[in-house]
């Protein structure tokens, strides 16, 4: 249920209490310490961060894996919490109820019994195989403080999985591009959404009611109730830092994991419930809709580029046979849209070389051979169609048959890291 948060007024200047919460659940130890390592190298803030290490509690290896952390952090970091999480009825498995458990832990301790200010308490939530900008809570801090009011925001960095980037085939090193150029040179105009990683203050998920214990796309449903909290207004900032993830390189796992990607198209059912069940005015219920309508993911983006697969290959097919008899204007407007299709190309690329050049080179990225850059650059019409339809468009399908026939899908961690070169590792189911 939904733990009301004390009434708070930042006091402008005050420094925030960062606390980083690592999700986690049988990860490799050496991936564990990479991320704290970047956690622990914060600057810019006048605090040390405090570490939160949310572990399951059927992981056997969780408190050598927490021993390792606090052996790396050493005294950089304020202090290093570890909370178990053990599977109770209502709840499905996940990195949603994980943290879930741990952030309302963080809560009993700071706020209840040592008083803190829940508003003053900057929560970020990252993966296990995050690698954090030194800048990242610096950025997240100096966002809060030019807002009139930060408290019941979201913050959120561009969406970055190329740290192991070379190791990965053809198809998944295009989606992944695709997905991550998308996210870092957003449109500014439109409703942001966080992914994966992101930051709100501690009286903010508390007032939320926290995370939902059965939602898999915690990042997307978090933004979601933040704008109904806000009576619909835009809820997510995007800062400029980025935090560095894995990809994964197998294609078996990445459909596996797109196929929990997608999953976010169960939102549409959430936010048709929110009319007849939450007290909302139809102006404020809508701008929260029709933000889902436009997210990325959506089920009606989805259906929009299943849409596209169909009506522009036909359209093409009977442009190519009766070219000679089509109207003039109708030519005129083919070569426009080729010529808009190579200008976002040439565009597409220049951000990509932008990102790599002067962004990336803080993060120890696995860069690609000169070769497989060419291919990628000059056949990405081709890879672009065969990865939406293998990552995007495939997956969807499934998820929508899953959860009409079946019902909820199993979460799965896929393997990141050295962890995928090993053989015999036992699912993270």
């Amino acid at each position: 249920g939904t733990v009301e948060a004390p009434p708070a007024q930042h006091r402008e200047g005050e420094p925030l209490t960062h606390v980083v919460v690592v999700v986690e659940y049988k990860e490799p130890v050496e991936v564990l310490e990479r991320t704290v390592e970047s956690i622990a190298a914060q600057t810019d803030v006048d605090s040390r961060p405090i570490v939160v290490m949310a572990a399951e509690a059927r992981d056997p290896e969780r408190h050598a894996a927490a021993a390792a952390m606090q052996t790396v952090a050493g005294d950089r970091i304020q202090r290093f919490i570890m909370t178990e999480h053990k599977l109770t009825e209502g709840e499905t498995v996940g990195k949603h109820s994980n943290e879930n458990v741990a952030v309302r832990e963080v809560y009993r301790q700071l706020v209840e019994e040592e008083g803190m200010d829940p508003f003053e308490v900057m929560m970020t939530v990252v993966d296990a195989d995050s690698l954090l900008s030194t800048s990242y809570l610096a950025h997240v801090e100096a966002a809060f403080n030019k807002q009139l009011d930060g408290r019941r925001l979201v913050y959120s960095g561009p969406l970055n999985t190329y740290r192991n980037f070379a190791d990965a085939g053809l198809l998944v090193q295009m989606y992944e591009i695709m997905r991550c150029n998308t996210d870092t040179f957003h449109d500014p105009l439109k409703c942001y959404y966080p992914q994966s990683n992101y930051s709100l203050s501690l009286g903010f998920i508390a007032e939320l009611g926290y995370w939902s214990i059965d939602t898999m796309p915690e990042d997307v449903h978090t933004a979601a109730k933040a704008m109904v909290n806000n009576f619909g207004s835009l809820s997510t900032v995007a800062i400029p830092a980025l935090i560095c993830n894995d990809l994964v390189e197998n294609y078996g796992d990445r459909y596996t994991q797109a196929k929990r990607h997608q999953w976010g198209i169960t939102e549409m059912a959430w936010h048709f419930a929110l009319a007849k069940h939450m007290n909302l005015s139809f102006s404020s219920w809508w701008a929260v809709f029709g933000a889902e309508n436009r997210r990325a993911g959506s089920f009606f983006s989805c259906a929009q580029i299943f849409a596209s697969f169909i009506v522009l290959p036909s359209a093409g097919v009977y442009a190519g046979l009766y070219w000679d008899t089509l109207n003039p204007n109708i030519q005129a407007y083919v070569y426009i849209y080729f010529a808009s299709m190579l200008f976002q190309w040439i565009i597409f690329w220049v951000q990509e070389a932008f990102l790599w050049r002067h962004l990336l080179h803080q993060f120890p990225i696995e860069h690609p051979s000169p070769l497989r850059w060419l291919i990628l650059v000059l056949l990405s019409p081709v890879w672009h169609v065969l990865t939406t339809l293998s990552f995007f468009v495939v997956p969807t399908i499934h998820c929508l048959y899953h959860v009409t026939f079946v019902g909820e899908l199993g979460y799965v961690c896929a393997p990141k890291g050295e962890v995928q070169k090993t053989e015999g590792r036992e699912d993270k189911k």
